[in-house]
């Protein structure tokens, strides 16, 4: 019996960037058995060369349009643009890990190689045009943050948000899975493609095919609970509080990437025939984001907590670029998870610095008077507070408008008019953390140890970006324009 392998379109090329990041995953375990526990700076070292590569390879996919392995993956500008986020967003993190880890206690080389799976799982995720690969790459970045957020192996509250990941994301998978067989079972196709092309050709009876509908609805379910979307965002708030704040702050803006790459190939690229059935739910799912996110985030007295709740919102506004089912609609919301990225990473970064250099606390009352113990760190936490609440002159306020002008331009305004409200609403708790670090600390200012190089760096620059990105944002809505242009 000989197997035909020639329609299988196998292209190693088109998953190069992902299997660079797999291959510096197990060069680094390798690496982990030899390196002595005083040096294992190196394997961040080895992390970064890797990720650089990945880098480079990827640069290469932007523009093609490449299907492979049976139209399981793609390489297409989409891909290229996620995935040129995530490195930089996981460089980043692998950069200010070490003194955070030192600072822990929790210095294991197994650290930097589940960064890696997480990584590879997104970015396999963002390059899928399967229900198969859809789910590898969820799972193989859901394993990854499960065992992340238990990372603190001897704190109680690190254990129990890792268990709490666990055993909703397992329960997450399961609407996932069956959404995808329901799917599967409606069109007699696993690939986007395949979906695609039985919706378009059945476009009338498509819109009433109850498995069909049913199946979204699930996969829906799977995917918002990736992007912290609510009503299913309860894992967020605990989660993002207990996990240790470097893994909180690389899942808090990847994971949201992730999802919304496969978010836009799903619903805009292959369901664009029966737009009418899912805009309902979507926009329900949108609307509760900001409600929750916004009015629960007032409440909170724990930074991050509070951040959790933020991004619960953030989502919101992210997927209201998705209801027009429109490019520019589309390339709107690629805007909005880059500026996301950006600002937020910066704000949990802050935090993760403020607990490496001995203040492991996340209390706001603790924060008090920041500007006089580490005026750096002050200073870049306004700058991103800023830029969340989307205040000019930061790409903050650009990633919200352009949201906006899509829903207008599509005429749609109930969500558009929750949006705007909701944005107000958010003000009070952004400006109040950056009220709090300006207020004179009820102390003796203690001078602080110094950030690092690497820290430093990673902050200033991200800092930098919000601002001058917040000057001229035309550079990244070009490329999300370009990456918007979605085809299988």
């Amino acid at each position: 019996m000989t197997i035909n392998l020639s329609g299988i379109g196998i292209d190693y090329g088109a998953i190069l960037p992902e299997l660079v990041v797999a291959g510096t995953a197990i060069v680094v375990l390798f690496l982990e058995l030899f390196v002595p526990p005083d040096r294992r700076r190196w394997l961040a070292a080895v992390t970064v060369v890797g990720l650089l590569g990945a880098l480079v390879a990827t640069i290469s996919l932007w523009g093609q349009n490449r299907s492979a392995f049976g139209d399981t993956v793609i390489a297409d500008s989409l891909a290229a643009f996620f995935n040129v986020l995530l490195i930089l967003i996981t460089i980043a993190t692998v950069a200010i890990s070490p003194r955070y880890l030192e600072a822990l206690d929790l210095d294991y080389g197994e650290y930097y190689i589940l960064i890696l799976g997480a990584t590879a799982g997104m970015m396999l995720l963002a390059a899928a045009t399967s229900l198969m690969t859809i789910f590898l790459g969820i799972e193989l970045l859901s394993i990854s943050l499960y065992v992340l957020s238990g990372f603190a192996r001897t704190a109680l509250r690190s254990q129990e948000s890792a268990l709490k990941y666990l055993l909703l994301g397992g329960f997450a998978t399961g609407f996932l899975l069956y959404g995808m067989a329901l799917i599967y079972g409606a069109t007699g196709s696993t690939t986007l493609r395949g979906i695609a092309a039985f919706t378009t050709a059945a476009s009338s009876n498509a819109g009433g095919n109850v498995l069909l509908l049913l199946g979204i609805g699930f996969l829906s379910v799977g995917l918002a609970f990736k992007a912290s979307a609510a009503p299913f965002h309860m894992w967020t708030p605990d989660v993002y509080e207990g996990a240790p704040s470097i893994v909180t702050t690389f899942m808090s803006v990847a994971t949201k990437s992730a999802a919304f790459a496969a978010i836009g190939r799903v619903f805009i690229a292959t369901f664009p025939s029966i737009s009418s059935r899912w805009y309902f739910p979507l926009a329900l799912i949108a609307i509760f984001s900001l409600f929750i996110g916004n009015l629960v985030a007032i409440t909170q007295d724990n930074l991050k907590r509070m951040l959790a709740y933020s991004g619960i919102a953030q989502a919101g506004y992210i997927l209201l670029g998705v209801l027009p089912g429109t490019a520019q609609g589309f390339s709107a919301t690629l805007f909005y998870v880059a500026a996301y990225s950006l600002m937020n990473f910066g704000a949990f970064a802050v935090v993760t610095a403020v607990a490496a250099g001995g203040e492991q606390t996340a209390e706001l009352s603790h924060w008090r008077g920041l500007f006089y113990r580490r005026p750096f760190l002050a200073t870049v936490m306004t700058i991103f507070m800023l830029s969340l609440a989307g205040i000019p002159p930061t790409v903050g306020f650009f990633a919200k408008l352009f949201v906006f002008q899509a829903l207008v331009s599509a005429q749609i305004w109930a969500p558009l008019i929750v949006a705007v409200i909701m944005t107000i609403v958010s003000f009070y708790y952004y400006l109040r953390v950056v009220v709090i670090m300006l207020a004179a600390p009820d102390e003796a200012v203690v001078e602080k140890r110094r950030l690092g190089i690497p820290t430093s760096t990673v902050l200033g620059a991200a800092a930098l970006a919000t601002l001058v990105l917040g000057i001229f944002p035309a550079v990244v809505l070009d490329w999300a324009t370009r990456a918007a242009s979605l085809h299988f």
